[in-house]
């Protein structure tokens, strides 16, 4: 599957949240006309009796509530990737030495591993020792 661009995903985010916006909108007309016209009311009734319960008002309000829930949804995500590409820049230090030896590492009690009595703040500056 190839990658996309965040922003094509985005503006595709976009585009179907607007037809469903629309949908819901047209809905809410039939909707209006079922519930005001009763001529409208009757035929849908003889002709479509299944239609007539799409169009008594609750499945319009179920789809425009999912339609701001989406947007409250697709706004928190592109924020949380704003937040996220701004923040977590790596930090880019001097490479890390590998030394070779002609024997295995002896585990953890080794003295190459450091003492298990450090505390994180002892550990944390002996880090920033090995920095500078």
């Amino acid at each position: 599957m190839p990658a996309y661009r965040d922003g094509f995903v985005h503006l595709l985010y976009s585009i179907i949240l607007v037809q469903f916006v629309g949908i819901a909108i047209l809905l809410g007309g039939f909707t209006n006309e079922y519930l005001q016209n009763i001529y409208f009311h009757a035929w849908i009734d003889s002709s479509y009796p299944w239609l007539g319960m799409l169009l008594q008002g609750q499945v319009d309000a179920l789809l425009i509530g999912m339609a701001l829930g989406a947007t409250v949804l697709l706004i928190q995500h592109a924020r949380a990737e704003a937040t996220i590409s701004t923040e977590a820049r790596p930090i880019v230090g001097r490479p890390l030495s590998v030394e070779t030896s002609s024997h295995a590492p002896e585990g953890p009690t080794s003295e190459k591993a450091g003492s298990s009595d450090d505390t994180p703040r002892e550990a944390l500056a002996g880090l920033d020792r090995m920095d500078s």
